[in-house]
């Protein structure tokens, strides 16, 4: 279970009938006050005495518009409270029917399918592949049918195999793969909800295609924002939404995530269809023929094994 925000509730003034009370409480006073200064005008009061009733007249106002903005403000607190508490317990719902401890426990992934690569909607190129996640930082992608290109990553290590050549990842490439680990919704939902700093915000409900869902946004101590939105009924993940920085000759982009076609593999939901877009426009979909989870993979498939 996430843990929930304990800040409590305070007095909140100027919600609802009470904003319109205190304004009426400002007005009274306002009324009564003036009314005493012209009173007191016609008795012929001195100097000092006429300003000892404007210093009381501004004190009152002073302070009653003081305790209307500190309402205020803890007006605020308390949504943003009732806000992180909603989107954690949307966020817990969705990792139980992900498959609970099985979701979270689950050490490895072996994917075998097909993988589309568009530019801007236009079909660029498709093959097979198969793919091996060890969590929480390793991953290693073989393209083609024999295995032609494949890539590794070992946390801020990485290597590319063409056609029995080695060579390591250059920079960019190894900041690409660590932006995308970032912002992957199984290492999202196994180990960023409990990063120090991260704050949660509800969203409320909406539609997407046919769908009603419900969405929360995750902001972590750099203000890296991520969107995810799960399906109102059986909060299964429908959709992700993150901005991926700049870097080397690559520019910022919007890039968002579509989850389909959902299977349950020893007691784990995984979606057997992923589409992806960037800037607006349709770049990836991943379909998968068979998955296996907890394989036990060796460290070794993680580490460049062929001669440079």
């Amino acid at each position: 279970m996430l843990p929930r925000s304990n800040s409590g509730k305070g007095t909140t003034l100027c919600e609802g009938t009470n904003r319109q009370l205190i304004i009426d409480w400002i007005s009274a006073i306002s009324y009564t006050l003036n009314s005493v200064c012209g009173l007191v005008s016609h008795h012929s009061p001195s100097s000092e005495t006429m300003r000892t009733i404007r210093n009381v007249y501004h004190y009152v106002l002073g302070f009653v518009f003081f305790s209307c903005n500190s309402s205020a403000l803890l007006s605020q607190e308390n949504y943003l409270v009732e806000s992180e508490n909603k989107a954690r317990l949307v966020l817990e719902k969705t990792i139980e029917v992900l498959g609970g401890q099985s979701f979270l426990q689950t050490q490895d992934i072996t994917r075998h399918g097909r993988l589309y690569q568009f530019r801007k909607d236009d079909l660029q190129g498709l093959g097979q592949f198969q793919s091996y996640d060890k969590f929480p930082l390793k991953l290693r992608r073989e393209l083609g049918k024999k295995k032609e290109i494949i890539d590794i990553n070992n946390g801020d290590r990485g290597w590319k195999i063409e056609y029995k050549v080695v060579k390591d990842q250059s920079e960019e490439e190894i900041k690409s793969f660590q932006a995308n680990m970032k912002h992957n919704l199984d290492y999202v939902l196994r180990f960023r909800l409990t990063e120090k700093g991260m704050k949660f915000r509800y969203l409320g409900k909406s539609r997407i295609d046919l769908d009603e869902v419900e969405g929360v946004q995750l902001i972590d101590s750099e203000d890296d924002r991520i969107k995810i939105f799960v399906n109102a009924i059986n909060f299964l993940p429908v959709k992700m939404e993150y901005k991926t920085p700049a870097f080397g000759k690559r520019w910022p982009a919007e890039d968002e995530r579509f989850f389909y076609n959902y299977h349950e593999i020893q007691g784990v939901q995984i979606p057997f269809k992923t589409v992806r877009f960037s800037n607006g426009y349709k770049s990836g979909e991943t379909q998968i023929d068979s998955v296996k989870i907890n394989c036990a993979l060796p460290d070794s498939l993680f580490v460049a094994s062929l001669k440079k």
